[in-house]
């Protein structure tokens, strides 16, 4: 009988120790939570830094293409949006971000159905996908979404570079184009507006 009482006395006592233990450690838990959301509060509404020298600017050839190319406009003001964003918008527009440029990457007009342009496409997806990833987390980190918002930016800057060359020449195209209009004009000159040229005859 002593023995039975002992034993429960025990079993009692380590029962009570283990539901200390675990009170601790949810509260423990939670004071983690809170302190993580009260360190990247602040942060979270800081304005991201993006690097604004990254811009390319379309050629006026390239503007008139993508002019009906509703995805890509759409997804330009995602991107270009991002230079006034805060860490908290760009968690909060994470989605769109990733719907616009999927829809962009389904749409790509004839002109540019070049496998260059379809590799920046998906390079850019993939970015979206890591970000949107990042923010949908418990506890996204502000240096993922900085460094994850960078990527896509600079991504989307080349994808641009890269409809521009669907409208650059070659340097061979360009010279060959030069040489042929210098042709044409002096085809077209006059015979009498051709100076006389005198030669010295050799001695």
């Amino acid at each position: 009988m002593r023995y039975t009482r002992t034993y429960l006395f025990l079993v009692a006592i380590l029962f009570c120790w283990g539901f200390v233990a675990c009170e601790d450690k949810e509260e423990k838990t939670s004071e983690e939570s809170a302190s993580f959301q009260e360190k990247n509060a602040q942060k979270f509404s800081q304005q991201l830094e993006i690097p604004s020298n990254k811009n390319v600017e379309l050629l006026p050839e390239a503007k008139t293409a993508t002019a009906n190319w509703m995805a890509y406009l759409t997804t330009k003001n995602e991107i270009e949006r991002l230079e006034n964003f805060t860490f908290q918008e760009v968690v909060d527009n994470s989605n769109n971000m990733l719907r616009s440029i999927t829809e962009m990457q389904d749409s790509i007009p004839e002109k540019f159905q070049e496998t260059p342009i379809k590799a920046r496409l998906n390079v850019l997806l993939t970015k979206a996908h890591l970000l949107s990833q990042e923010a949908k987390r418990q506890q996204p980190t502000a240096e993922d979404i900085q460094e994850l918002s960078k990527d896509l930016y600079i991504a989307f800057g080349n994808l641009e570079v890269q409809l521009n060359e669907v409208f650059v020449k070659p340097l061979e195209e360009l010279e060959l184009d030069e040489r042929i209009r210098k042709q044409d004009s002096l085809a077209n000159l006059k015979p009498d507006s051709i100076p006389n040229l005198k030669f010295k005859k050799k001695k």
